[in-house]
């Protein structure tokens, strides 16, 4: 089976549900604090899942159904893929917030293919956790004005910094649900 290449994007009337339903009600209905709640949450559901899984099996590149908010060509990635690519947005994602809290321009061009991954290493999940324990302080640091600079994302709106927090918890939800179907694929 082919595989739509990076950076196809998602289908029409799902970037539409997202960038007319989702995102609107999710900026009146989620706070930092509880963006970073759920964050945390979603952390803790992918430790468990992770816990009991035979560390060989987390490079193990494995095809699943497509689903909702995931590329094409995401959908063959190994567990260790898919934390590689949550921690490469995710840094994308921390700059762009400490830069638009400064009230500065986020210059550089936000481009999915360019946080696909690249390794599938060994040890992913060791830096993955390191990057999240980073951005959970830095989050918690952040003085939380909402920035009047934004950052269009690749394939929805403009974000401002807030937006780009909660962002950060809705990326993460999504890959997890990616996680979770390629256990239930490799058990």
């Amino acid at each position: 089976m082919k595989l739509a290449p990076p950076s196809s994007g998602l289908p029409n009337l799902e970037k539409l549900f997202i960038k007319n339903v989702l995102v609107p009600s999710v900026r009146i209905l989620i706070t930092w604090d509880i963006a970073l709640f759920l964050l945390r949450r979603e952390l803790k559901i992918i430790d468990k899942l992770l816990k009991p899984i035979d560390k060989t099996l987390l490079t193990q590149k494995t095809l699943i159904d497509r689903t909702f908010a995931i590329e094409d060509d995401t959908r063959q990635f190994s567990i260790n893929m898919v934390l590689e690519h949550l921690e490469i947005a995710g840094n994308k994602i921390k700059n762009v917030i400490e830069t638009l809290s400064l009230e500065k321009e986020f210059i550089e061009d936000i481009k999915i293919e360019n946080v696909k991954p690249k390794q599938n290493a060994n040890n992913q999940y060791e830096s993955f956790k390191k990057f999240y324990q980073e951005y959970i302080s830095f989050i918690k640091s952040l003085d939380k004005k909402q920035s009047i600079k934004k950052k269009r994302h690749p394939w929805f709106v403009e974000f401002n910094n807030y937006d780009w927090s909660v962002f950060m918890y809705m990326h993460t939800f999504i890959h997890r649900r990616q996680i979770e179907a390629i256990i239930k694929e490799i058990k």
